[in-house]
């Protein structure tokens, strides 16, 4: 009588022949284990490495740091400006011992409580504080906006030197974003300190693709402020091909005035200066499907950003016709379906 494998349905004459034969479905079962396995072996090799990386950082960092950091925790303003003090020395020693230091084993053990100590400052001092911690750890770099329209089309955009920059500057990037947020949510944006949005401006220059970069983009919750050109400025950044800068400032915008920023995009069409049009159309999409914008990991969303409901981004219908109107005059309508929704602008 036939036998039939119970698994990939092939049928053998006899059961010799079933017992012998290569099922396809089985060996893909044990592939699939196989895989299984060495993603855990890897899984667990990473988190040892993790672990000894933070049990060294931990040795190396100084007793005035990790106590400072306690204090500051606590609530002792004093001690937070310690803790910005030490932990700017120990970075620093660490950058130029890169190769045999813990420069980024700093960054991941001690971002997180710096953060929550400067905060809990940030929360009791307001800006006062924030604006003197930022002046005192000011980029050294500059930058000529009236040379950014000369820029050479699909040139890469030009970056600033590491050492130009603080080494703490992850940590008040991420404070002063946030602190611009609660602000404009809370007070309006005239009670945004123009210092702080010239503050997040310089880190467009920067050379690395994390925090301080990503989270400076929280720039885009100035638009429309009344003594800094938040608009002109991210125009002029698309005019220097500085398109990622801007278009996760620019989905930062949307959260701040749908109506304004929405202007900022018909601005930047019109004047026919956009290199890569689906990196600006990108943040439509990404509101759309819920995503928060591009930020380092110490940001409280649902604080932050309580606008994402079940039934998702409360678009202005006048703000949406605009928007779809610019999608379909750029041509860019033309790389989706008839039937196009703002979700499809995630590509």
């Amino acid at each position: 009588m036939p036998h039939t494998c119970e698994n990939c349905g092939e049928i053998f004459e006899t059961l010799a022949k079933l017992r012998l034969h290569d099922c396809p479905v089985e060996q893909e079962a044990a592939e699939q284990k196989r895989r299984e396995r060495e993603w855990e072996e890897f899984d667990a090799w990473i988190r040892k490495l993790e672990h000894e990386e933070a049990t060294a950082v931990k040795r190396k960092a100084s007793d005035e740091l990790v106590d400072a950091l306690e204090r500051a925790v606590d609530g002792d303003h004093e001690a937070v400006l310690q803790v910005l003090a030490q932990y700017e020395r120990h970075l620093s020693e660490e950058w130029e011992n890169y190769e045999d230091g813990h420069y980024w084993g700093f960054h991941d053990v001690f971002f997180g409580p710096v953060v929550d100590g400067l905060e809990t400052a940030v929360s009791t001092e307001g800006w006062p504080l924030l604006l003197d911690v930022l002046e005192a750890y000011w980029p050294e770099n500059s930058f000529e906006f009236e040379r950014y329209p000369e820029h050479e089309p699909f040139d890469r955009e030009e970056t600033d030197d590491y050492d130009q920059f603080p080494h703490i500057s992850h940590v008040l990037t991420t404070v002063a974003g946030k602190q611009v947020v609660r602000t404009r949510r809370t007070d309006g944006v005239a009670a945004i300190p123009a210092g702080a949005l010239d503050y997040q401006l310089r880190f467009h220059r920067h050379p690395g693709d994390e925090s301080p970069w990503i989270d400076s983009m929280s720039y885009g919750w100035g638009i429309e402020h009344p003594e800094h050109p938040v608009r002109e400025n991210i125009e002029m950044l698309v005019r220097g091909q500085y398109d990622l800068w801007a278009s996760t400032a620019i989905e930062h915008a949307f959260h701040a005035n749908q109506h304004a920023t929405a202007s900022l995009l018909e601005d930047v069409f019109e004047e026919e200066i956009v290199a890569d049009p689906g990196l600006l159309f990108r943040p439509i999409g990404a509101i759309e499907h819920g995503y928060y914008p591009d930020t380092s990991g110490h940001w409280g969303w649902e604080t932050l950003y309580p606008e994402f409901t079940e039934t998702g981004f409360d678009w202005d219908t006048d703000v949406q016709e605009r928007l779809r109107t610019v999608v379909e005059e750029c041509g860019f309508a033309a790389q989706l379906s008839d039937d196009w929704a703002f979700a499809d602008l995630l590509l």
